[in-house]
């Protein structure tokens, strides 16, 4: 069986975990391809216009699996740490598929639901759904998240690489941290500005609770909360439009930075956005804090 994955949102949470798995049973996998300006055009045909930017991305990945697999593999979302929930549209998105894009191809579920099973063991019960043996789809489990964990670390090791001053925190969730359309221009700039950029980083799950309970925002919470100034000189958080979670929590993130001293900045990004325009308000924003530093050497140097 030849099975398709979408590159788009729950692929970026577990990076190489769902290929490393159907592979091991003995599958072909085909992963869409990056997302591009193609796929917005494509998205914007058979996607509904409520949806945000990652679910219209995400429409377009599975649109253009279509015909060339025997099926794509949609999981249902509902938990990915315990006792935390996901967006609503994340449960629907097998159901929405179906109904949808992905209506004239099989689709592969089972729930990722981590506050009632752990997901590997979730992924075990998947697998032998499937017809496959236990021990063996056991074995799949296995490589799937060890090829993730070796995945995380890569990234992880990527912000460890930076310099421990004047270094930018790039806030968002992973798959628009990690989608080539949404983010890659923003941190191409910011790169091309010659400011070390550190990407969010989601691989530990035991961080504090608070009254948040998205999972994701959770962990961004605790990262501004305990951000050193003398280490991020700024926080540039990547919105995208129509994201009601996004706009629930933007103020909250803003003013955990004004209290930490860490100038805020928040890009919008949505499917008519213009590379010019981003590339302009992180020019403007690198500047007014160049001028800053300028200015309190100053008057430093005065007093």
């Amino acid at each position: 069986m030849k099975v398709g994955i979408p590159r788009a949102l729950y692929y970026h949470s577990y990076p190489g975990l769902w290929e490393t798995f159907f592979e091991a049973l003995g599958m072909e996998t085909v992963i869409s391809e990056k997302s591009s300006r193609t796929t917005v055009e494509i998205a914007a045909l058979v996607t509904e216009s409520e949806h945000c930017l990652p679910h219209k991305l995400f429409d377009g990945h599975v649109h253009s699996l279509v015909g060339k697999v025997d099926a794509v593999f949609i999981p249902r979302v509902l938990s990915m740490v315990n006792k935390y929930i996901c967006c609503t549209k994340f449960g629907a998105l097998p159901d929405a598929s179906k109904c949808g894009v992905a209506k004239d191809i099989p689709v592969l579920t089972f729930d990722i639901n981590e506050t009632a099973r752990p997901l590997r063991k979730s992924l075990v019960d998947f697998g032998v759904s499937l017809g496959y043996k236990k021990k063996l789809v056991k074995l799949a489990t296995a490589k799937g998240f060890a090829r993730m964990a070796l995945e995380l670390e890569k990234q992880q090791k990527a912000n460890e690489k930076l310099p421990d001053h004047d270094r930018f925190l790039l806030l968002g969730h992973p798959y628009t941290l990690h989608d080539s359309f949404i983010a890659d221009p923003i941190v191409r700039k910011l790169r091309a500005l010659q400011i070390p950029t550190e990407l969010m980083s989601f691989q530990v799950d035991d961080v504090p609770r608070s009254h948040i309970r998205w999972c994701s925002f959770n962990k961004m919470y605790q990262k501004l909360l305990h951000l050193d100034p003398k280490v991020y000189s700024g926080v540039v958080q990547i919105s995208t439009f129509n994201c009601g979670a996004d706009s629930t929590m933007v103020d909250g993130f803003r003013r955990v930075c004004q209290k930490r001293g860490i100038p805020f900045l928040v890009l919008m990004v949505d499917e008519h956005s213009g590379q010019a325009g981003l590339e302009t308000r992180l020019e403007a924003f690198v500047d007014s804090l160049m001028w800053k530093k300028t200015l309190q050497r100053v008057e430093g140097a005065h007093a």
